[in-house]
């Protein structure tokens, strides 16, 4: 093999030019101008590989964020499904969360480490395993050993930080504060608590959340901020008899939770008024930025209205398939001249926005939480 415990790769073998042929190839692909351009006339392989890790960093640990953020679970985040410049490759099976659980995710096999709110520690193993697969190519090229170990040692200890600060820095986000306004963490780390008990549907709770700083702004020209707690948690819950489906929750709220909402909406509501004043820790942090950003804003563009749902997907494609291929859903029996498509484009077309209100047709059939049979049908709640 290239790697000796006790010393540098050997530089020589065939095995360590394929690996400095990749670094190279990795940069090229996916980094030319950060990585490749700046230090391929030179050979300069040492600065290209630590560039390479700097901005996969950066990639993955922001891709995981992102999936938190929107409520997506990728089921099986090993390594081999893991592309450097953060990105996933995957057949599946991976989608989109209902009903809040940290653990959540679409396979059965998937196990605690690939769970939903898990997926920010898969990410970092998966970067600690790039990290050691670049490091024989650092050792060669580094001064010493002592120096190469050093490297890694501070690079990885410094990912885990970056891992997690992306995570809070998007649930902030959510809940409207800058992301880099530490305040809101307690916050959060209340709320959830409050999701996992109330069974709460992940995307309409937050959308929902933004409707209320919609209703109820919190800071601007001429505003007072209303102290209404008890209407804005009204607002939140909405009225299944109105709307169905349109309720964040999949069984109402009894009394006790209503009461640990009703607290957690007014010292969330209370902290993001106190931030965004001129004193505030999210409008100083803002006006850092040079570009102000309302919390309504940040809430609208961290918050989709619009998700691929699984039963949403089941629909559209036992509409669209021949009649050999049904769903217990929508036990649908067309022949293949029969298919429909229409709901394939609806929903190409609704994707294509997901953080824009939509029109009231998509509303009405797609800003909802999934039909209780849903989440228990075998293939769309869950996957073998």
């Amino acid at each position: 093999g290239i790697l000796d415990d006790n010393s540098k790769a050997d530089s020589s073998t065939q095995e360590f030019k394929e690996l400095e042929g990749l670094v190279w190839h990795a940069c090229f692909r996916e980094f030319p101008a950060q990585c490749y351009e700046p230090f391929k006339g030179g050979n300069d392989i040492l600065s290209a590989s630590k560039c390479l890790l700097e901005h996969s960093l950066d990639g993955i640990s922001s891709m995981v964020a992102g999936w938190i953020r929107v409520g997506f679970a990728q089921g099986n985040f090993n390594a081999d499904n893991c592309l450097v410049a953060g990105r996933t490759m995957d057949y599946g099976p991976f989608g989109f969360m209902d009903e809040y659980h940290p653990l959540f995710a679409k396979w059965t096999g998937s196990g605690d480490h690939f769970g939903f709110m898990n997926q920010v520690n898969a990410g970092f193993a998966n970067y600690v395993m790039l990290v050691s697969s670049v490091m024989p190519v650092i050792e060669a090229n580094s001064e010493s050993m002592d120096e190469a170990n050093k490297f890694k040692d501070e690079l990885i200890e410094r990912a885990q930080g970056v891992f997690e600060d992306k995570l809070m820095e998007a649930l902030r986000t959510k809940l409207g504060f800058h992301p880099g306004d530490e305040i809101a963490d307690d916050i959060w780390g209340d709320l959830e608590l409050l999701l996992r008990e109330s069974r709460a549907d992940w995307t309409m709770f937050w959308r929902q959340l933004t409707t209320v700083v919609n209703e109820f702004p919190v800071n601007g020209e001429g505003v007072n901020p209303s102290v209404d707690y008890g209407d804005m948690l009204d607002m939140l819950i909405t009225n299944d008899k109105v709307k169905e489906g349109s309720s964040p929750f999949y069984a109402p709220l009894d009394m006790e939770t209503r009461d640990k909402f009703l607290e957690w909406i007014q010292t969330w509501r209370e902290c993001l008024v106190e931030s965004y004043k001129d004193d505030g820790a999210s409008f100083i942090l803002s006006k850092d930025d040079n570009s102000y950003t309302a919390p309504l804003e940040r809430m609208r563009f961290a918050n989709p209205k619009y998700i691929l749902r699984e039963w949403m997907l089941v629909e559209a494609y036992s509409k669209a398939s021949p009649s050999s291929i049904q769903s217990p859903l929508f036990p649908i029996s067309i022949n293949s001249s029969e298919a429909d498509e229409s709901m394939v484009q609806e929903l190409f077309s609704l994707i294509q926005n997901p953080y824009d209100e939509g029109t009231d047709k998509q509303d009405r059939k797609y800003f909802r939480r999934a039909p209780d049979e849903a989440l228990e049908a075998g293939g769309t709640a869950f996957m073998s």
